[in-house]
């Protein structure tokens, strides 16, 4: 057979196949309603999975998500580091464009003031922007976060209906209402590579709930001494840009053994859900925030600090066991979730739909950023496609290593530090030490997995070069990019020249023509969260305004405003 004929039935039975999936998802929702979504997230890890080729770790309990769902090799983080790359999620656009590109805009107050800042600020999206859970939660879903948020700004209260340690499904007051729930499972997290104490391993929650028996996580880890190495240092596979010494295997086993760690708390929550009935109506994620801990991984915009594993599993099992190589990027989330609920897209959103009934043609390039790491400035900008990635520095006269102090308290950097000085490192493994970097660089992933080899000055990959040079022109353009503003000139920028967080305009209240309460702020794009307690009640969690309220002589009605990026006004009370 010819081969454009061959592309021509390859392409055509991939359309059939997504009309299939279309038609299936649509008799799914009307035969079950709105779908829960479950998010199982953990911390910094790359596809270290047997379901992603590397069976270092055993991880049964993902092994049987990936068995009933989907995997998607190529999905990547639009940074290196968590706080961006959470900002990114919750509100479904760049950080770049809304100034939530600078590594922690809120932790640290002293680190902010050297650096020059007036202090603790958060990122200021347009006023018509939502975090993604406070648009679920206008559409009728209960949603709770268990429980890291670090979204670079203050989280107004209409976010969550349920959060913090002992957030949960199971808290729902109608068993019915469809929900939208996150688990965050710090086990993978950098800093547990050289932290002493299991008590800094726990679960973080005992849940109660008089109806339910088991209604929480359990602590599967007890007592002070540090686990067990689950994986032998020996057996763990090393890149070669790392020394390789006993002190980095250890640090590199410890990565494996706290994955299948963070494997039994993925069992743990699946077996809630089975335990509640809820498996045939809930959509599960699982992710990571972003690449791996180990040195020259996060905080970098190498594959290595990127790309992270996505398994999608649906209740009906549709796709189950399917490998999908669609560029997934984590912009595309927030759209993604909206599509599979049925929800309309909102305008500002910046990236696209990946299933569902909205979901848009595969995209042809993912984007990431890197700019200030703790108290240290450099501005990298990243386009990929499925094989090449494109680097751009914008301040080539700097090197790529950054002395992060926080990553040097693990013994893997420790060992670069000492071959760097004493001279020992191989040229690979130097590399990240050089003393500038090109303006350019270029790398083919799939030849040179751990980008190594710049291409950017190779002639026969000049078309390449120009095409990826040309898409992050035209993402630059389109989103804009923050990170060519000083960052105090930009905190300026966002206050209107004021020296302190500005504070949103408290609720007024005004009857409309029929009676009802109607709440208002002055300030454009605030939110506003209010609760409505009868008399005797205890109040119940802060609910999203949306329409007027129906208000009845003796019942209290509390209400605060709140635009993402300002502080929280001052309460109403008393109505």
């Amino acid at each position: 057979m010819n081969r454009p004929l061959l592309l021509l039935l390859c392409s055509l039975t991939f359309l059939c196949t997504c009309d299939r999936a279309q038609e299936k998802a649509v008799t799914f929702a009307k035969e079950n309603g709105p779908p829960n979504i479950l998010w199982l997230t953990c911390e910094d890890i790359s596809p270290l999975l047997p379901m992603f080729g590397d069976s270092t770790a055993q991880t049964p309990n993902l092994n049987r998500l990936a068995a009933r769902g989907v995997r998607f090799p190529n999905t990547f983080s639009v940074a290196g580091v968590c706080a961006p790359s959470r900002n990114c999620i919750t509100m479904g656009m760049y950080p770049i464009s809304i100034g939530g590109h600078n590594m922690r805009t809120q932790g640290g107050i002293d680190r902010l003031q050297a650096i020059g800042l007036p202090g603790a600020y958060g990122a200021l999206p347009p006023p018509e922007a939502k975090m993604m859970s406070q648009v679920l939660r206008e559409n009728g879903y209960f949603t709770s976060n268990n429980q890291k948020e670090d979204y670079q700004f203050f989280a107004p209260k209409t976010g969550w209906t349920d959060k913090g340690s002992q957030a949960h499904w199971r808290h729902r007051q109608d068993p019915e209402q469809p929900f939208f729930s996150i688990f965050n499972m710090e086990i993978t997290h950098e800093s547990q590579i050289w932290m002493t104490r299991k008590s800094n391993l726990r679960f973080k929650a005992g849940f109660e709930k008089a109806s339910t028996e088991k209604a929480g996580w359990q602590g599967i880890l007890e007592g002070d001494d540090r686990p067990q190495l689950t994986v032998a240092p020996d057996n763990v596979p090393l890149p070669p840009y790392l020394v390789d010494d006993q002190a980095t295997r250890t640090d590199a086993a410890r990565v494996y053994s706290n994955i299948e760690i963070m494997d039994q708390q993925v069992g743990f929550l699946l077996d809630q859900l089975e335990e509640d009935g809820l498996l045939d109506n809930t959509i599960i994620f699982f992710y990571s925030d972003h690449g791996g801990p180990l040195p020259r991984q996060k905080r970098l915009l190498y594959d290595s600090g990127l790309r992270v594993p996505m398994i999608v599993a649906w209740p009906d099992g549709r796709r189950a066991g399917a490998i999908d190589s669609t560029l997934f990027s984590f912009v595309d989330l927030a759209p993604t979730v909206f599509s599979l609920t049925g929800i309309e897209i909102p305008e500002y959103c910046q990236g696209q739909a990946i299933l569902g009934d909205q979901a848009a043609p595969p995209r042809d390039y993912v984007f990431a950023a890197s700019d200030r790491l703790d108290g240290f400035y450099d501005r990298i900008r990243a386009a990929r496609d499925n094989r090449y990635k494109y680097l751009r520095n914008y301040y080539p006269e700097r090197g790529y290593y950054l002395p992060v102090v926080y990553r040097e308290q693990m013994n893997a950097m420790q060992s670069l530090l000492d071959g760097r000085d004493d001279g020992s490192l191989t040229d690979v493994q130097a590399q990240w030490f050089r003393k500038s970097k090109p303006g350019e660089e270029l790398f083919d992933t799939q030849a040179d997995p751990h980008e190594l080899n710049n291409l950017a000055g190779n002639p026969a990959f000049a078309g390449k070069l120009s095409e990826l040079r040309l898409a992050m022109d035209n993402w630059l353009a389109e989103v804009g990019d923050l990170g060519a503003t000083n960052e105090v000139d930009l905190v300026q920028q966002f206050w209107n020249g004021a020296d302190e967080l500005p504070v949103t305009g408290r609720p007024q209240l005004r009857r409309d023509s029929i009676g009802r309460f109607v709440l208002e702020s002055k300030t454009p794009g605030a939110q506003i969260a209010y609760q409505l307690t009868k008399p005797g009640e205890k109040p119940g969690p802060w609910e999203v305004y949306v329409e007027p309220l129906i208000y009845t002589r003796g019942d209290t009605l509390r209400a605060v405003a709140q635009r993402i990026g300002y502080a929280e006004s001052g309460e109403s009370l008393g109505w």
